[in-house]
């Protein structure tokens, strides 16, 4: 292979390409195949330049067309698979206008590499651990003020990366704009668990309701909901849910493009949802059936009748929340009255560290005197990927949970559970 490109058509190419193998997941994997794993499949041909990277959890193809326009010249056709992030540090160094050119020397025989400690090279155990070394590609940068430098890195054989199929017997869900993927995913995503052994409290759940596309996240404590306007969603043909684990569906809104639209599949028999746009295809491990049933569901979610309690200045609440946060930021007493139109806000130290803390701030109606315990820093953070400048406050008529949403505009709904805690017992019983 040999290939001449401008730095930055490659860069943006392996930004998006690579995603997998310079991933968090590839970069500290330690097993045998730990070198395929971080390294980016790069196929090159008349018509395009293919960038390619895998793991258990994603993986992700992105096509580049061989044309003048995006400065690619195929002397040869061929394919490498080499380091990824090796690759891209060198790449993004080299200056912006500078062109960039791949070629590989092959070995006459391929390297064995054995990646099994303590079995020898002759042992038939061995070959089911190794690696094949077929040469090395030669990298080489020149600028326009004549600037050249040199590198080179060892080439793999890319037979040794299984292809992917992005079409696999799945079933097409629905098309909804990048922007919207952003767009929702930033305002969901701080409700989701890092890490959850049950496998589905760390990951998104994308449903359809009454033709209504939502993105939801939840710890069990709270739950975040973001609803998609309808003009940027089409094509529903599926309303089974969706759950992607969260981290991988952040790594794809950083590459997608937000102007084109996403085309979501899923395979069900597979366990695997299929994110596509023009030149780019993404692969990304789901949940298996049961554990997406365990998600709850939106229809409940928005059923439950909530009535108004009041509403206030978003950075009034803030306040009233930092305030508190000082003494405790796991919980705090809320006081609403009616007559008075207040809100007083109490903060009570774990093992008497402190003093208690109280703040208080006039609203304007209150429906009714209302004492409830909320986690303080959960609060603060759906105010913080809340844009409106008003919050409304909304509570059952158990009071063990509330809903909060940006004044006229409930595309965002927040909903927070009113957790018992002893060190506001007397409070709640005067």
């Amino acid at each position: 292979m040999k290939v001449g490109i401008r730095q930055k058509a490659l860069m943006e190419a392996l930004e998006k390409g690579a995603t997998a193998a310079t991933s968090d997941i590839a970069q500290t994997d330690t097993s045998n195949l730990a070198l395929l794993i971080k390294s980016v499949k790069i196929t090159a041909d008349s018509k395009n330049l293919t960038i390619e990277s895998g793991t258990n959890l994603m993986s992700v193809k992105y096509n580049v067309p061989v044309s003048d326009e995006n400065g690619i010249v195929v002397k040869e056709d061929g394919c490498i698979l080499v380091p990824a992030k090796e690759l891209m540090n060198w790449i993004k160094v080299q200056g912006k206008e500078s062109t960039i050119t791949m070629t590989l020397q092959k070995l006459a025989t391929p390297e064995i590499i054995n990646t099994l400690d303590g079995v020898s090279d002759s042992d038939e155990e061995s070959k089911k651990f190794t690696i094949k070394k077929i040469g090395t590609v030669k990298i080489a940068s020149k600028d326009t003020a004549k600037t050249n430098a040199k590198w080179e890195l060892d080439c793999y054989d890319p037979e040794e990366i299984s292809s992917i199929s992005y079409t696999q017997k799945a079933e097409k869900n629905f098309e909804v704009k990048g922007s919207q993927l952003i767009e929702g995913l930033g305002r969901v995503l701080f409700a989701a668990l890092p890490s959850d052994f049950q496998q589905y409290l760390n990951g998104v759940s994308i449903q359809v309701h009454e033709k209504n596309l939502y993105f939801i996240t939840t710890d069990l404590q709270r739950c975040a909901l973001y609803k998609v306007p309808s003009a940027d969603v089409s094509n529903i043909e599926s309303e089974k849910p969706l759950l992607i684990p969260a981290t991988l569906l952040e790594q794809c809104s950083k590459i997608i493009d937000k102007e084109d639209k996403l085309t979501f599949s899923y395979s069900e028999e597979l366990d695997k949802v299929y994110i596509t746009q023009p030149n780019l295809k993404i692969r990304l491990v789901s949940s298996e059936k049961q554990t997406i049933q365990k998600f709850p569901s939106v229809q409940n979610l928005l059923k439950k009748k909530y009535e108004s309690l009041t509403e206030l200045p978003k950075n009034m609440l803030n306040s009233l929340l930092i305030n508190a946060a000082v003494v405790n930021s796991s919980c705090a007493l809320f006081s609403f009255s009616k007559d008075d139109k207040t809100l007083t806000v109490k903060a009570i130290s774990e093992a008497n560290k402190y003093k208690p803390s109280v703040k208080q701030s006039e609203l304007g109606a209150i429906s009714k005197d209302t004492r409830v315990v909320w986690g303080v820093s959960h609060i603060m953070d759906g105010l913080k990927v809340m844009k409106e400048d008003d919050v409304v406050i909304d509570m059952p008529e158990n009071i063990k949970s509330a809903r909060f949403s940006g004044k006229g505009n409930e595309s965002f709904i927040y909903f927070t559970m009113a957790p018992e805690n002893k060190l506001y017992s007397s409070d709640m019983a005067e």
